[in-house]
């Protein structure tokens, strides 16, 4: 029997390997997944240690590589800026991609405006970072931080997490925004919820992620 294409999933946080891993399993059988996650590297993102950060980002996908031959890695993390980004993809030897790049593409192609909803602070800058990157022309970002959201999540609370999560949600959607991007895929499951919220259009990571893994792949 042939075996299934891997597709390294690299996770700085325990909040989102679930959720893509359930969901590639779910929408492309045809895809097998193995999970490489090292918490820490949120703390080194937090503390702005980039360079520590990178070099753990890049030992797992080196590991991914030489243990489990991917077609391609996905780092599920997006508190990295575009040019943390090139650094990674310039090292790996297979096709490396972060989760959130086939979403902002597609938020930007919406409008000007554009909010973002976040739960790590240093998601807010890299999302920017990365939406201004792929952008024809100038943009107008505005953003939502819930902190505490994430910290209940990691610890074991998603009621109250998704409670904070709306709460911020209709905040942002308060404003004119042309498109709303969910920074992190640990909000993906609540993507049509606030989709049923707002009129304005609401992206999410997952849907978009797959489906340029597997053009990508063929």
């Amino acid at each position: 029997m042939k075996s299934r294409p891997i597709v390294a999933l690299v996770h700085a946080s325990r909040a989102a390997v679930d959720p893509v891993t359930n969901y590639f399993n779910r929408h492309a059988p045809h895809l097998d997944t193995v999970n490489l996650l090292d918490d820490g590297v949120m703390r080194m993102l937090a503390a702005r240690d980039m360079q520590r950060a990178l070099r753990r980002l890049d030992a797992m996908i080196q590991t991914a590589w030489t243990e489990y031959e991917p077609v391609a890695a996905i780092l599920t993390c997006s508190a990295l800026a575009p040019s943390a980004m090139e650094i990674l993809r310039r090292r790996s030897p297979v096709i490396t991609m972060k989760i959130d790049e086939p979403m902002a593409q597609a938020a930007v192609c919406q409008g000007t405006r554009i909010g973002v909803l976040a739960s790590f602070p240093a998601t807010v800058a890299a999302t920017g970072d990365l939406l201004h990157a792929l952008a024809p022309g100038p943009l107008r970002i505005t953003s939502e931080l819930a902190e505490e959201a994430l910290r209940l999540l990691l610890a074991g609370d998603p009621g109250r997490h998704d409670l904070l999560l709306t709460e911020a949600f209709d905040r942002l959607a308060a404003h004119p925004l042309d498109a709303i991007v969910l920074a992190q895929v640990s909000m993906a499951r609540l993507h049509e919820t606030f989709q049923a919220r707002t009129p304005i259009p609401v992206f999410s990571s997952l849907a978009s992620c797959l489906q340029s893994v597997v053009n990508l792949i063929g």
